[in-house]
């Protein structure tokens, strides 16, 4: 009987080990195993990122430099494209001849080649991640330029926006998405309820399994709950553009637009200006979550603006989570003049379409021959009269654009549904994060099962006797009523 109180203390301090794991990935994503990420350093004019590795320089155009992360005992460089052709660029040390493994995510890989690299030299990862071998001599550089295969004019992309914590309905448009196999997806922003480690963490589960580059801009939602450190480090700078064949796309951030009275800061405008007057010629395209001005008739004013401290965790953000308390409200600019200002820009450099979310609905109009499009029904809860769920798809071609709205299966959002889905979601990723840990922690609910298990074994065995004896007893009896009831049936 002592040994088992002892056996009692050691399952208990398991438990609370466990347990204590559990709480801290609840709160941390280190977002794989052996991952480690860095300090974002980037240029948005130009979309240049640079970091100094191993004695070499890798800059790469058109994307991040993300992270690190071990495998097979080689430390990779962990790129992250955030433009359909990135360039990479690497320039040996001065000294030795040495092998370089970069880790390019975000692309298709098998949409995609790559120039300047031999074609054992780039190894699939996974459906959106390649691993580049790059040997190169001492002071050498080498640029890999990353080539999609699709060799028509035009191009379509696939837009949505809000899709937080719709879990179902998300899933079911990536799997269309797949399915369509479009240039690329752009997520408007509200990828997440609120911006805590563990809510990225579940977004970035889903996403895993798209098979095409994801673009993204910041919505209200994501910067909550200091957010905007764990989006930085997932997909990097806050405002970015890029060429694609005969378009120009320019994503800006805009999340404080809500609850703070300026939307868009000075020195954003300042680049996108600059911007924009560089893409003359090209179709251009616009994505930021808040809309400048809100198209719906009957709305009152924003009272949230100015809200001190927006971004970190408190009181205020728990009350603003429910967004049905501001269903009614202004959904555009705080700020009318800045709103003006925009729409001004807009016009000035002939942008062609302004993509929008925040609004979980869909509108489209026309002003100072600019089209202005938002959509913000990928899963979070359809709280406008008459929305529902959809996407766009967006066919870009030499002379005009098109636009397609998808239309889904518009059901109740419920909150069962949500914690399910997330528990699943939860799950796979932790796994993914902590593998060895996750495995140890298995083996060690396993054994404790079977330790409780052989110290009841007294208890469970009379029990079983007991029930084994009874079944026997009611087969026997149900044997011997059936003969009784056979004969005395044949009898007659």
């Amino acid at each position: 009987m002592k040994k088992f109180k002892i056996n009692r203390y050691l399952i208990l301090i398991i438990i609370l080990i466990i347990v204590g794991f559990l709480l801290y990935t609840y709160r941390n994503f280190k977002v794989s195993e052996n991952f480690s990420t860095l300090p974002l350093k980037f240029n948005p004019s130009g979309s240049v990122s640079s970091y100094k590795w191993n004695d070499s320089t890798v800059t790469i155009k058109g994307g991040f430099v993300k992270g690190k992360i071990i495998e097979n005992k080689n430390e990779n460089l962990v790129l992250r494209s955030i433009s359909p052709t990135p360039v990479i660029t690497i320039k040996g040390n001065i000294k030795d001849n040495k092998t370089y493994y970069l880790r390019l995510e975000n692309i298709n890989p098998l949409g995609t080649n790559f120039s300047n690299i031999e074609k054992n030299g780039v190894k699939i990862v996974d459906s959106h991640t390649v691993l580049l071998k790059i040997d190169l001599k001492a002071n050498e550089e080498k640029s890999i330029a990353v080539i999609p295969k699709d060799s028509t004019e035009g191009f379509e992309f696939v837009m949505l926006g809000d899709n937080r914590d719709g879990y179902d309905t998300f899933s079911l448009i990536l799997d269309q998405i797949n399915a369509i196999n479009p240039a690329f997806i752009v997520d408007d922003g509200d990828l997440v309820f609120g911006g805590e480690p563990h809510k990225y963490r579940l977004f970035y589960q889903m996403v895993y399994k798209l098979k095409v580059p994801l673009y993204t801009t910041l919505g209200n939602h994501d910067i909550r709950e200091n957010g905007r450190p764990t989006y930085t480090k997932l997909f990097g700078p806050p405002y970015y553009s890029f060429d694609y064949k005969n378009a120009h796309l320019v994503f800006l951030d805009s999340s404080r637009g809500f609850t703070e009275k300026v939307a868009i800061p000075t020195d954003q405008y300042k680049w996108l200006e600059k911007d924009l007057k560089d893409a003359h010629g090209k179709q251009i395209f616009v994505f930021s979550h808040i809309p400048p001005s809100d198209p719906r008739k009957y709305v009152d004013a924003n009272t949230l603006p100015n809200i001190p401290d927006e971004e970190k965790p408190g009181f205020i953000e728990g009350i603003m989570n429910n967004y049905s308390q501001y269903k009614s409200l202004n959904h555009g600019f705080p700020d009318k003049e800045e709103a003006k200002r925009f729409e001004d820009i807009m016009t000035k450099y002939h942008v062609h379409t302004v993509f929008l979310s925040h609004i979980h609905s869909y509108f489209s109009y026309i002003k100072d021959n600019v089209r202005y499009v938002i959509s913000g029904g990928a899963g979070a809860e359809l709280l406008t009269k008459d929305s529902y769920y959809h996407y766009l798809r967006v066919k870009v071609t030499d002379k005009d654009t098109y636009l397609e709205s998808i239309e889904l299966p518009s059901p109740t959002n419920t909150i069962q549904d949500r914690y399910i889905a997330a528990a699943s979601l939860f799950a796979n990723a932790i796994y993914k994060e902590y593998k060895i840990v996750v495995i140890s922690i298995t083996v060690i609910l396993i054994c404790i099962l079977a330790l409780i298990i052989w110290n009841a074994r007294n208890w469970w065995r009379v029990h079983l006797l007991f029930w084994w004896k009874f079944l026997v007893q009611i087969f026997r009896a149900a044997v011997d009523i059936y003969k009784h009831l056979k004969n005395e049936i044949l009898k007659h």
